[in-house]
């Protein structure tokens, strides 16, 4: 796929950098006042969760301060053409490290995979209004979200909750070590589920309900919030960003949707990474949400609306390891596998490997794998796998249509659709429309790149997202879809 680049003597006015704190690296880019990359500077530093049996996800928050500081370094390392007056950052959202009153770290960051504190969302869920929060929030009581892992760390690790003197999202605590001073963005803070998403405000009753103080939480930041970055240690370490400015962190589920120019009410934005989300980028007013969805605000005026599932990318891979197919994705015969009509004898999958977000929200739900036979191939059970994430995103995908209608255009850009892009076939099929498959493989990097240069350079038009190729629907499997998706959600039912 061709790098969505320009080279240095073509870049214009003003530059801006993007950081991207991903599942599995850290990654730092320059681009230009058209939101395409300069040259090849660009530097991803891996990282990988810590998970364990019982729930846990989490990563040293401090291997992602290091590993933002060394992609920085990297793609400062040679003269640019221009000066970087912003830095946008994105961080995979839903994440929590606790500090002690000298800003060193009291635990791991804990991740939006972490259902350690399934117990007290089930306690939250009887001793608050679920209902009635969703609506507020814009988000559900479940695990990845940080009143329950505040309650969690209440009540299994009280000696350490007595220590802490904040609560920061991931991000917030990047900025702290780069910076001198959290700064958590409005996106970011709305990922936590305990903002009202009409205010910006902490809901007082959540931080009852879980024995903090809203001292003790950052106070959202909306992107026009912009902290200069003139005299604070990472200017002094990189002088090239001495004028530049910091936009406070926001999800990268939000930056996604604006790398791939999904930006308005009528486009549907699907990302297909190690997780995987349909999101739509509104502009005032949120209607009643139906019970799957999340609303996140970004600011005064805009909400992001959507939801998501934990694995996606994560079943390519768990299936690739344990069905003895072959490492290098490139030999496998995928394009005859995923566009051959769809067959009642293959597998019926429910890939929760990480428990359940959206639609039901189910934290202890598992992968089941059913219609198993003597006669089922390795390959049979990778398209049951593919064909159970289509269907994981057909089930949002319905709850969007009937809240704000179908959509003009769906655009598409991730990973693992990058991998085997010819599962795609799967998902047009059961979505019953055509996707536009985006030729950026950096979306997320991208999209904080464009929200910063809202801020140096208001007004500016950025490229248009290239698309690599579109996919059509073949109606004449629609029904397949639907008669799998209902034996689906009774099979779910049992995860």
């Amino acid at each position: 796929m061709p790098r969505f680049a320009i080279p240095d003597e073509d870049a214009l006015a003003p530059l801006v950098i993007g950081l991207d704190v991903g599942s599995g690296g850290a990654r730092a880019g320059v681009y230009d006042a058209t939101g395409r990359e300069v040259g090849k500077r660009t530097h991803k530093q891996p990282h990988g969760f810590t998970v364990g049996d019982d729930g846990t996800s989490t990563i040293d928050a401090d291997v992602i301060v290091e590993g933002l500081r060394t992609a920085l370094g990297k793609v400062l390392s040679d003269p640019l053409p221009g000066p970087v007056m912003a830095i946008g950052f994105d961080a995979f959202a839903s994440s929590l490290v606790v500090v002690d009153e000298a800003g060193e770290p009291l635990t791991p960051c804990i991740t939006y995979a972490d259902t350690r504190c399934r117990t007290q969302v089930a306690a939250l869920r009887e001793s608050l209004d679920p209902v009635a929060l969703h609506e507020r929030t814009g988000a559900r009581l479940h695990s990845s979200y940080t009143a329950p892992r505040l309650a969690w760390l209440r009540e299994e690790h009280p000696d350490l909750f007595s220590r802490a003197h904040r609560f920061m999202a991931l991000g917030e605590y990047v900025a702290l070590k780069l910076l001198g001073t959290p700064a958590l963005g409005t996106a970011s803070a709305a990922w936590s589920g305990m903002i009202d998403r009409r205010t910006g405000r902490y809901v007082p009753e959540l931080l009852e309900a879980v024995g903090v103080d809203a001292a003790m939480m950052g106070t959202p930041l909306d992107p026009s919030d912009a902290l200069p970055l003139a005299g604070t240690p990472l200017a002094k370490e990189f002088p090239q960003l001495k004028e530049a400015v910091w936009v406070p962190v926001i999800g990268d589920g939000l930056a996604a949707n604006i790398g791939i120019g999904a930006l308005g009410p009528t486009t549907w934005g699907i990302s297909t990474a190690t997780s995987g989300a349909i999101r739509q980028l509104i502009t005032g007013e949120t209607p009643t949400l139906p019970t799957g969805l999340w609303a996140y605000r970004v600011d005064a005026d805009r909400t992001l609306v959507g939801s998501a599932m934990s694995d996606c990318g994560r079943v390519l891979d768990w299936a690739r390891n344990q069905f003895s197919l072959a490492d290098d994705i490139s030999t496998w015969d995928t394009d005859e596998l995923f566009a051959a009509a769809p067959e009642s004898s293959t597998p019926l999958v429910v890939p929760f490997f990480s428990g359940e977000r959206g639609t039901q929200w189910r934290d202890g739900a598992r992968a089941l794998y059913a219609n198993v036979s003597a006669s089922t191939t390795a390959e049979d059970l990778l398209r049951g796998s593919m064909e159970g994430v289509a269907l994981s995103y057909l089930r949002i995908a319905d709850q969007l249509t009937e809240m704000g209608g179908t959509p003009e255009r769906i655009v598409l850009s991730g990973g693992m659709t990058e991998a085997i892009p010819a599962w795609l076939h799967l998902l047009s099929d059961a979505l019953g429309a055509p996707i536009d498959h985006v030729a950026i493989s950096r979306s997320t990097m991208r999209g904080s790149a464009v929200l910063a240069l809202e801020q140096a350079a208001p007004g500016v038009e950025v490229a248009e997202a290239p698309v690599r190729n579109r996919i059509e629907p073949r109606p004449e499997h629609a029904d397949y879809y639907r008669e799998r998706l209902d034996r689906f959600e009774k099979l779910a039912d049992l995860a």
